[in-house]
């Protein structure tokens, strides 16, 4: 009986009141479906690596480095040479692998093979990650050194149908070209995974041999993974990393306190990527919590608009609820029903925000690089608790006025009953929390795209425009030819330089020795070496600040070999960046010049200082560098191209033609400097546009209620209108009036909205080591946009109003 009577009561309303029921269902409509998205991106977020069998067990080992002048690194790429020392001395650790990712050229079907990522691991990884499999059994596929095991994708994709175990996959690796047999075919592993696997092989013996991190501890080239039997087995052995390193770890070149050894789960890998060399993989918890919050929030400013229609109308059911009382009906009954009312309205606002986040979720996904889908199974449910916590949370206070009337007082009364002062300071209040609320996110929207866009502009020391990257790392017969690819490079129509260096955008590999000042040896600093070929600073187009760059025409501007170790003393001229005359004690570039520091026996001039160049991200500080050079054969190595106006489709076709002749064998890696740095800027980019949509909605949510409000108290004026204007009021005064009255929430939210939206941002940005200043001009173009789309809402209400002729206003009901 009583849902029967909340419904032909509902049903009524909104028959006599389609506007206010169209405002309260948009409004909802658009809140849940904020919510519900935003609910699901961070659901998708925090569900990483959920599924994985004994995640909870499952920790990385990654290296702390505490080097002198420069911040704490934690990096989750690690030494190899520790892995059997650490099985050796754990028992506690019930499985692990090492993981170490290489670009290798894989057989294909077109003929032409393909750089393909290949997971190079120990026979025990699937006792680590058990991955599900289609076809073989995990125990044995990574048994033997010639078995490998794909992914379903990339078994159709080499050999056009899943079914391919016991094929032959041809790979070349280090110009060595091995047939390996596919044991097994384990499924395409979920987005939402940090392990996500193409192609599983064992590590070869010829790179046990040839890669430094199996050697040497201060070497790292890729993770270790374990798994522990017990939480507090994980717990025991990460209290025992410190005494394993002090007595396992013999390299001479590591002193004491620069490294340490430390346990990460595999549940919070996710997030805690994004600290690691440079951030472009994983998350910003930060930001994935700010969407939850903005989601909840959007609800609530929702809520606030359907608490302030409900109690501004309240009046106009006072005599329907004082005769229901008269009839018999008690306070409790009243009090059930108007909640009753209050969740059934939210049912189709319900369904309008379903509708609503099914037609976003495609434009969502591709904003922010999602895989997010509406899982109806864990929806249903929670969006029925969200129709009934809402329904009751928003009715409460409408329901508590409503069935509070008293009967002989409202018949009694020629008016209907407005609420009083206290209902109209508490719609003032939920006004200016529900604008501060938008207004807050839209400062903070405007300063995370202007960050977003300052990094993408942002001089980073060299030139990326006309700016490409070969690479030469895959292959040591290609490296060996250095010079013959340069110059092949060289001759190709529209380049205009070319060099060649061991450091790129967007490239951990780096090599740092401690140098010291010949005159002052108390004086430490530890740099990163980058060898370069010539033509380097015109190619990559650096800026010099004092002395000169290397010269041909000073002997010692030029190393016979690219290395400095016991068995290359040597002596050479050398050039530093600017970051590091701090740490070398100059006081400038200038004072810097001709000055000597050494390394071991070796002795280095400094001819030269230069601009910082930020290869990495701009959340990352620029190290301390030197730069030296050679035409000798540099190791791991990357050719720049510097372009005329050229497109960039047109110049990799060049490039690409032009290796195929040098090396047929090896596939082609190029591409330009910009597509290469992308990652470091999109995922702001991306968190930006969906921020922008967020805050476009709590906008229109906040102008809906404020339109909905301005439209009662106007026609609620009517009268007080007509009098004023009878005395002499004249219609500008009138409008002048209501405006002001109407815009004072939405000033009194700003100056709440800015203070908030100030330290949010000034944390945020704090981030970054290059970022934009919190200029004022954000708060005001924003403040001033909110008042002017409140003035817009409002205006036509409040016009019709001000301009209503006084005997039409005296006789209004």
């Amino acid at each position: 009986m009583l849902i029967a009577n909340a419904l032909i009561a509902f049903y009524r309303s909104a028959l006599r009141h389609r506007l206010y029921v169209a405002l309260n269902v948009a409004g909802l409509g658009l809140g849940i479906a904020v919510c519900l998205v935003l609910s699901l991106v961070v659901r998708f977020e925090y569900g990483f690596d959920r599924q994985v069998p004994h995640a909870a067990l499952i920790q990385r080992m990654d290296e702390i480095w505490s080097l002198p002048s420069r911040a704490p690194m934690r990096s989750m790429f690690t030494t190899f040479a520790a892995y059997d020392p650490l099985r050796a001395d754990f028992p506690q650790i019930a499985a692990a692998t090492r993981d170490a990712q290489r670009d290798t050229a894989v057989d294909t079907s077109h003929g032409h093979p393909a750089m393909t990522v290949v997971h190079y691991v120990d026979p025990t990884f699937f006792d680590v990650f058990a991955l599900p499999m289609r076809d073989g059994d995990a125990h044995d596929a990574l048994a033997a050194p010639d078995r490998v095991a794909i992914s379903e994708s990339t078994a159709r994709r080499l050999f056009g149908t899943v079914d391919a175990r016991g094929r032959q996959l041809g790979m070349t690796e280090n110009d060595r070209r091995t047939l390996y047999t596919v044991s097994a075919v384990f499924r395409d592993v979920p987005r939402d995974q940090t392990m996500r696997p193409d192609i599983l092989a064992v590590f070869p013996q010829d790179m046990k041999d040839r890669m430094l991190a199996f050697h040497y501890w201060d070497s790292s080239s890729g993770q270790t993974w374990l798994r522990f039997r017990t939480a507090a087995d994980a717990a025991s052995v990460l209290a025992g990393l410190p005494d394993f390193v002090h007595r396992r770890m013999t390299d001479p070149e590591i002193k004491p306190g620069w490294f340490q050894l430390s346990l990460t789960p595999l549940l919070t890998t996710h997030f805690g990527n994004l600290q690691l060399f440079g951030g472009e993989d994983g998350s910003d918890r930060r930001v994935i919590d700010a969407l939850g919050i903005v989601g909840i929030l959007a609800l609530a400013a929702a809520a606030i608009n359907y608490v302030n229609l409900a109690t501004a109308r309240a009046g106009l059911r006072a005599r329907e609820v004082a005769l229901r009382k008269v009839l018999g009906a008690t306070r409790p009954q009243l009090l059930v029903q108007f909640l009753a009312e209050s969740v059934i309205l939210l049912i189709p606002c319900a369904l309008l925000g379903t509708a609503l986040a099914e037609i976003a979720l495609p434009f969502v996904n591709t904003m922010g690089g999602w895989a997010v889908a509406i899982d109806y199974g864990w929806l249903l449910p929670r969006l029925a608790l969200v129709v009934l916590v809402v329904g009751v949370a928003a009715g409460l206070y409408p329901a508590l006025v409503l069935s509070g009337y008293r009967p002989a007082a409202v018949l009694a009364a020629s008016r209907i009953p407005s609420g009083g002062r206290m209902g109209q300071h508490l719609r003032t209040i939920l006004v200016v929390a529900q604008f501060g609320f938008a207004i807050t996110f839209a400062i903070c929207t405007l300063v995370v795209n202007a960050q977003a866009a300052f990094i993408r502009q942002a001089d980073r020391g060299f030139r990326q425009d006309q700016l490409f990257l070969v690479s030469l790392e895959r292959s040591q017969q290609v490296a060996a030819r250095q010079q013959t690819v340069m110059e092949a490079l060289r001759a190709l129509p529209g380049v205009r330089s070319v060099t060649l260096s061991d450091r790129q955008p967007r490239s951990n590999n780096q090599s740092n020795e401690d140098f010291r000042r010949a005159d002052n040896p108390q004086i430490d600093a530890l740099l990163t070496m980058e060898w370069v070929a010539r033509d380097y600073r015109q190619t990559y187009g650096i800026t010099l600040l004092a002395g000169r760059w290397f010269d041909a025409a000073h002997g010692q501007d030029i190393s016979p070999t690219a290395r400095v170790d016991a068995r290359h003393p040597g002596t050479a001229n050398v050039v530093i960046n600017e970051r590091a005359l701090g740490p070398l004690g100059f006081s400038s570039a200038a004072a810097a010049i001709g000055h000597v520091v050494t390394q071991d026996a070796a002795r280095f001039t400094i001819v030269g200082v230069v601009r910082d160049v930020r290869f990495m991200s701009p959340r990352s500080p620029v190290e301390p560098q030197v730069y030296m050079r050679t035409d000798a054969v540099i190791e791991n190595s990357v050719v720049a191209v510097r372009t005329a106006d050229i497109a960039p489709d047109v110049m990799l076709q060049r490039l690409q033609a032009t290796w195929r002749t040098l090396a047929p064998e090896i596939p082609f890696t190029g591409e330009s400097a910009g597509s290469r740095l992308a990652p470091y800027y999109q995922p702001d980019q991306q968190r930006g546009r969906l921020f922008t949509l967020g805050a476009g909605v709590a906008v229109v949510i906040a102008c809906l209620g404020l339109y909905g409000l301005s439209s009662f108290n106007a026609a609620r004026r009517v009268h007080e209108i007509g009098i004023r204007k009878t005395l002499g009021a004249s219609t500008r005064d009138v409008l002048v009036l209501l405006a002001t009255q109407f815009l004072r929430p939405v000033l009194l939210a700003n100056l709440i909205a800015w203070p908030v939206a100030w330290m949010t941002m000034r944390g945020w940005l704090a981030g970054f080591d290059q970022r934009v200043g919190l200029s004022p001009l954000y708060f005001v173009v924003v403040s001033l946009a909110a008042t002017a789309l409140s003035l817009l809402t409002i205006i036509g209400q409040t016009l019709r109003v001000a301009r209503a002729e006084p005997a039409k206003a005296l006789r209004h009901e």
